[in-house]
C-alpha cells in the first residue's frame, strides 16, 4: 500500500513537472522574441551605419557585441532553458500523447526557428542584406508559429503559464 502511494506521488510529481515545463516554454516564447529582436536589430543598425560611414563593419559589430553582451547572454540563456523545457514536453508527449502531443509538435517547430535566431544573435553571418532578409523571414515564421501555439495550447497550460508569470507586487 505504501509503495503504491509512493509510485502515485512520483507520477503526480512527474506530471506536475511536465505542466510546468510546457507553461515555462509558453511564457518564454514572447520574451525570447523580444530579446532576440533587440539584439538582431542592434546588429543591423550598427552594420548599416558602419557601411554608410565607410567604417569597418566587423569592428563596429564587435564593439556592439561587447556593448550588448548581457542581452546576447540573455538570448542564449532563454534558448537553453527552452531547450530543457522542450525535452520534458517531449517526454510528456510520449507518456501522455492525448494531452501533450500537439503542444510538443508546435513547440518543436518554433524551437527550430529559435535555434536559427539564437545562432544569428550569437554570431551574425552573411552580408547585411542577406542577414536582414534571413532575420526578417525567421521573425515572420516565428510569429506564425507562435500564433499556431496560441491556438493549439490547452487551457491548463495557459492557466499554469499565468500562474508562473512574475508579478510586480513590491
Amino acid at each position: 500500500m505504501e509503495e503504491e502511494y509512493q509510485v502515485l506521488q512520483a507520477q503526480k510529481k512527474k506530471e506536475a513537472s511536465y505542466l510546468v515545463a510546457a507553461a515555462s516554454f509558453y511564457n518564454n516564447i514572447n520574451t525570447f522574441n523580444y530579446a532576440a529582436s533587440y539584439v538582431l536589430s542592434e546588429y543591423s543598425t550598427t552594420w548599416s551605419n558602419a557601411i554608410d560611414k565607410r567604417q569597418d563593419f566587423n569592428n563596429a559589430l564587435s564593439s556592439k557585441r561587447t556593448e550588448i553582451d548581457g542581452m546576447i547572454t540573455t538570448v542564449d540563456t532563454f534558448y537553453s532553458t527552452m531547450g530543457n523545457d522542450l525535452k520534458l514536453v517531449s517526454e510528456a508527449a510520449k507518456e501522455q500523447p492525448n494531452k501533450y502531443k500537439e503542444t510538443y509538435e508546435e513547440y518543436k517547430k518554433i524551437y527550430g526557428i529559435i535555434t536559427a535566431l539564437n545562432e544569428q544573435a550569437q554570431s551574425p553571418s552573411g552580408s547585411l542584406i542577406s542577414f536582414n532578409q534571413n532575420v526578417n523571414a525567421l521573425i515572420q515564421e516565428y510569429k506564425k508559429a507562435a500564433g499556431n501555439i496560441n491556438i493549439a495550447i490547452t487551457d491548463e497550460i495557459k492557466s499554469k503559464a499565468n500562474e508562473l508569470k512574475p508579478t510586480d507586487k513590491n
